[in-house]
This record gives structure tokens, C-alpha cells and sequence, in this order.
């Protein structure tokens, strides 16, 4: 529940830099200002201006540091409340010190995203943007980064609320008749209103349809390397990476357990996930890790099957080959560095897939290029990597979407077979609750500390 005293927070990750910055927000945040720090000028620096001077440990007490201080009064602020910063140097013992003292003076300690959640709930921002401010600090390529900047810029809350207008139009319609339901509508009007309604159905099966794409862009293709053992799936991930992260063995199934990198290509991310070999083994902790392997066999976006190039394909890759082959894949025959061992019978077996297989080597980075370039592709014409996302992009945002659609499903029937305008307009207020939910505070502080306890402390 919201309350409206002073909150204190470092606002920057920890460990040691050369700034970090202490954020504090609330009706005592000026106050705690004037006793806290003593300023090196000869009269205060205006609103929003950085000032230079002392941090104090409490009133008339030590100096703790150095800093710049900058003031903001509400409501242009943040968080729409008096807020101060004071950028401190940036030892984890400084910053602990600063903190100590604001606390000191009257603050608390600030909980996960609640500098943010006090924005959403003083009008700053909506829902979808405080999400937006999240999405932008945990965004791992540069697409990502569009994508949320554009939602907090205000896209999302601006489409949605063309189609919350357009809904309104109807509604406010739909009342007006009420008390005349006995009375047949003009064939116009109830066109009218029909097809206001199904452009609005329109663009929220747009907004659906772009899901998927537009939380790849936020959280990556999900790309799992699967194959059996010692076939070179962990030097393949590294290769992708340019630096040794997996673990490398000569010894068949090192890989016990399954390992995520993000990389950054061509400005989509892809999770890369090293999977344990698949094969059958009498060892719990092996049968765990192959079960753990088929999970992500079943979760990816991608698989890139890799093969042994050097030994031929046996039962089990043939057996692999086929069970993904109605799969969004890329087929890899790894170790072309070494003589080829593919049959006749192999290479008809590879053949069957729909684009040619990568001949690559880990050791030489030989067809790692290709692999990129295959993986992209998969990614643009199979996945719909190249659709604009509208910023669906949240789990919450679809549900809400799939609810307000099912309404107004149940009200343009009504509205079309000109039955029950009471019930026509309690079904659009239904559409318009769900819709506005996405970008609203909502009454549920459950759903509320959900969203929020996804935050960093200090944002």
C-alpha cells in the first residue's frame, strides 16, 4: 500500500565505481537537503541545477564525502514528489554512509521499484511505462532497448488509448438507447456501430498476433544446442560467443546440466543454451540432466542439431534428425576440420531437410558465419523476426488483450441481432476495465507487488 513518507535508496548498481547516486523521494526529502549537506557556494544553486558541496553524517555532524547534489521539487519529478540525488564517489562503504544518513534524518529504506511505483501512482507514468523502465534496464541487444524506449515514450498507452475512445463511442451509444430498447435502431446506427467495434477487434488481434515477436525482441529466440554426447555443442556455443564460457572436454557427456549465454546478432538476441548429450545412461544424475535437456528441447525457439561430421551419423542422431524434424531448426554438421566420414545413406538422411546443413568447425570457426546467417534467418521468415512490435510484449498485457476481445466478442453479437442494450453495455465496460488494466493502477496491490518485485532497488 502506497504511503507517503521519505524513501531512500542507491539508485546505481552495487560495487565500486567512480559515482553512484542515492536517490530520495518524499515530503521530507528538501528538509532532510537543508540539514544533510552543507554547500560550497555562497547561495543555493536553483531547482534541477547540480550544487557542489558536503554530505553531512547528521545534522551539524562529520562530512561524509564530496558531492553534487540536484533538488527537484514536486510534482516534476520522478516519482511526482520532492526528490533529492547526491552523487557520492563510488565506494560500497560511501554509499552505505550516505544512506545511514538519510535514514537518520527521518527516511526509510526504499523496497524493490518503489521510486517507480510512486510515479505510476502520482500520475507520472502509466502501468505499461513503469514496465517499459524495466524492460530498459534488463535489455540485452540493441533492438530490445527500441522496443522498450518506444513503450515508455508512451506507443503502447497511446494505441491503447485510440482503441479505449473508439470503445467509449460505442458505449456512450449503446446507454443512450437504453431506456428505448423497445424501439428497432436504424439499420445505419447499428452499422455504425459494428463496425467501429470489429476495427477495434481489428487491431487487438494486430496487437495479439505481434506477441510473440515483440517478447523475442524484449527476452531473445530461446536457441538450444542439442545433439549427442562429444559432438561439439559446447565449442559451438563458444564459438558464437568468441570467448570460452562452456565447458570443453574430450570425455563424452562433461555437460551435465544446461547453460544460458545471450549474444547479440545483428541486434536480436539469442539465448544460446548448451543442453547435456542425449543418450540413454544408467547414472542419476546423467538421466536428470537428459530430462532436464528435453525441457529445453520443448521451451526453444530454435534448435541447431549438431552432428559429427568426422564419425558419420549413428541410430541416435538419426533418431534426433527425425523427432525435430517439424521443428523451427538449423541442421549443423560440426568438425569439418577433420576427414569426412557422411555415407551415401547420411547425407540423403540430411537432404531431407528443408535448408541445406551447415558444414562448420568450432576449432577453425569455419562456418560459424553461415550458422549466424541461418539462425537470423530462421529467426526473420519463421518467426516473424522482421514484424513491428506494438509492445505486447508482457504475459499481463496478452491476458488482458484476449479478455477485452472475448468481450467485446459477447457485445458485438448483441449489438448486431439488436438484443439487450443493458447487457451490450455491461459487456463493453467489461472490454474497457480489461483494456485499461494494462495501463492503469489497478485496486490489487497483490498484482501490483508482483509487477514491482521484478525492480531493482533504487528504480
Amino acid at each position: 500500500m502506497y504511503r507517503a513518507d521519505t524513501i531512500v535508496a542507491c539508485a546505481t548498481p552495487p560495487g565500486r565505481g567512480a559515482i553512484a547516486v542515492v536517490r530520495v523521494s518524499g515530503p521530507l526529502a528538501l528538509t532532510l537537503a537543508g540539514r544533510l549537506f552543507r554547500s560550497h557556494a555562497a547561495s543555493p544553486a536553483p531547482a534541477r541545477h547540480l550544487e557542489h558541496g558536503a554530505f553531512l553524517a547528521a545534522a551539524g555532524g562529520e562530512p561524509i564525502d564530496d558531492v553534487l547534489l540536484v533538488r527537484m521539487p514536486a510534482p516534476r519529478s520522478y516519482t511526482g514528489e520532492d526528490v533529492v540525488e547526491i552523487h557520492c564517489h563510488g565506494s560500497p562503504v560511501v554509499v552505505e554512509l550516505v544512506v545511514a544518513a538519510a535514514i537518520g534524518a527521518g527516511a526509510r529504506a526504499a523496497e524493490r521499484g518503489e521510486f517507480t511505483r510512486r510515479a505510476v501512482l502520482n500520475g507520472r507514468i502509466d502501468l505499461a511505462q513503469a514496465e517499459a523502465v524495466a524492460d530498459l534496464i534488463d535489455a540485452r541487444v540493441e533492438g530490445g532497448a527500441r522496443a522498450a524506449w518506444g513503450q515508455l515514450q508512451g506507443a503502447l498507452s497511446q494505441r491503447l488509448g485510440e482503441l479505449r475512445g473508439a470503445l467509449v463511442e460505442v458505449l456512450s451509444d449503446v446507454e443512450a438507447n437504453v431506456d428505448f430498447s423497445d424501439e428497432e435502431l436504424p439499420e445505419e446506427s447499428v452499422a455504425a456501430r459494428t463496425g467501429l467495434l470489429s476495427s477495434v477487434t481489428a487491431s487487438i488481434d494486430e496487437m495479439l498476433a505481434a506477441f510473440p515477436a515483440a517478447r523475442r525482441q524484449r527476452e531473445g529466440y530461446r536457441t538450444v544446442f542439442v545433439g549427442r554426447p562429444n559432438v561439439g555443442k559446447s565449442s559451438l556455443v563458444n564459438a558464437l560467443l568468441g570467448h570460452g564460457r562452456m565447458i570443453v572436454s574430450d570425455e563424452p557427456g562433461t555437460t551435465r546440466d544446461s547453460v544460458e549465454e545471450v549474444v547479440d546478432l545483428g541486434g536480436a538476441a539469442f539465448v544460446l543454451t548448451d543442453t547435456a548429450g542425449l543418450r540413454r545412461t544408467p547414472g542419476a544424475a546423467e538421466r536428470a540432466a537428459v530430462a532436464r535437456s528435453r525441457e529445453k528441447i520443448h521451451e526453444a525457439d530454435i534448435l541447431v542439431t549438431v552432428l559429427d561430421g568426422s564419425t558419420g551419423l549413428d541410430a541416435h542422431d538419426r533418431q534426433l534428425l527425425e523427432s525435430t524434424a517439424g521443428r523451427v531448426r538449423v541442421v549443423v554438421v560440426n568438425k569439418s576440420d577433420l576427414p569426412d566420414a557422411m555415407c551415401t545413406d547420411d547425407r540423403s538422411a540430411l537432404d531431407e531437410d528443408h535448408d541445406a546443413p551447415v558444414r562448420a568447425s568450432a576449432l577453425t570457426g569455419e562456418g560459424c558465419a553461415e550458422l549466424v546467417a541461418a539462425l537470423k534467418r530462421r529467426a526473420s521468415t519463421e518467426l516473424g523476426g522482421d514484424a513491428q512490435p506494438v509492445g505486447i510484449s508482457r504475459v499481463r498485457h496478452r491476458a488482458a488483450l484476449e479478455a477485452t476481445r472475448a468481450a467485446l466478442g459477447r457485445a458485438g453479437r448483441l449489438v448486431a441481432d439488436g438484443d439487450d442494450a443493458a447487457l451490450a453495455a455491461l459487456e463493453l465496460r467489461t472490454a474497457l476495465t480489461e483494456l485499461a488494466s494494462i495501463t492503469d493502477p489497478v485496486d490489487n496491490e497483490d498484482v501490483l507487488d508482483r509487477i514491482f518485485s521484478t525492480f531493482c532497488i533504487g528504480k
